[in-house]
């Protein structure tokens, strides 16, 4: 009983419940909503560290993604930038990327979690 036990708790570790599911992303807003939390977490930040998204017109940007710039909250009396960076969100999965603004190409996934 102990070793069953043991034996599910490992893979309960190693597979959990909370992995994200591909889900299709209806809109910008949503796009925005799905990058923030994915950069948050990844960085270890509150949700509430975000300001807004600063988005891309779906023409200008890759085809099959919502692409914009995460912004944070201006702490100081005098801000420079608060450019978190780009992002790209497939429309398909949700799944969020990097965007390198050089060439406007989409690059990494970002992870889950730190």
């Amino acid at each position: 009983m102990i070793r069953r036990l043991t034996i599910l708790l490992t893979f309960s570790a190693l597979f959990p419940s909370s992995c994200a599911k591909p889900e299709p992303v209806a809109n910008a807003g949503a796009a925005c909503a799905v990058a923030t939390t994915r950069v948050t977490t990844q960085r270890g930040l509150p949700a509430s560290h975000v300001a807004f998204c600063d988005g891309v017109s779906e023409r200008d940007g890759p085809p099959g993604y919502y692409v914009m710039a995460l912004r944070a909250h201006c702490r100081e009396e005098l801000c420079g930038s608060t450019l978190m960076g780009w992002f790209a969100v497939k429309k398909a999965t949700g799944e969020v990327f990097e965007v390198d603004v050089n060439d406007w190409q989409v690059g990494r996934a970002v992870a889950d979690a730190p």
